[in-house]
């Protein structure tokens, strides 16, 4: 999986996770080591927007997201086009 976070004119590096991607993987080397400091260094105010694939929405996930206080838009499901980075992504793809 790779994941990568964008704001305005601000972007997280892109992260990389090796296997399969669990909410716990997910928690560890994504929120936690990637999102979580990113979004403290640009807050307040700063909306985690992130689709509905189950280790977004799993329990761990979500858990770790309020605990730590980090706001998540709400997503409807089957919504890929409102998401700026799925237009990414198919750029990416066209190209290879």
């Amino acid at each position: 999986m790779v994941w990568g976070g964008i704001m305005w004119n601000r972007k997280t590096d892109l992260v990389v996770v090796q296997g399969n991607t669990n909410a716990q993987s997910y928690v560890a080397y994504v929120l936690n080591a990637h999102a979580l400091p990113f979004i403290r260094q640009h807050g307040p105010g700063v909306t985690l927007m992130q689709d509905n694939s189950r280790p977004h929405v799993a329990r761990v996930t979500t858990q770790f997201l309020q605990r730590t206080n980090v706001y998540v838009m709400s997503w409807p499901a089957v919504s890929p086009d409102l998401n700026p980075i799925e237009h990414i992504w198919d750029q990416l793809g066209r190209k290879h």
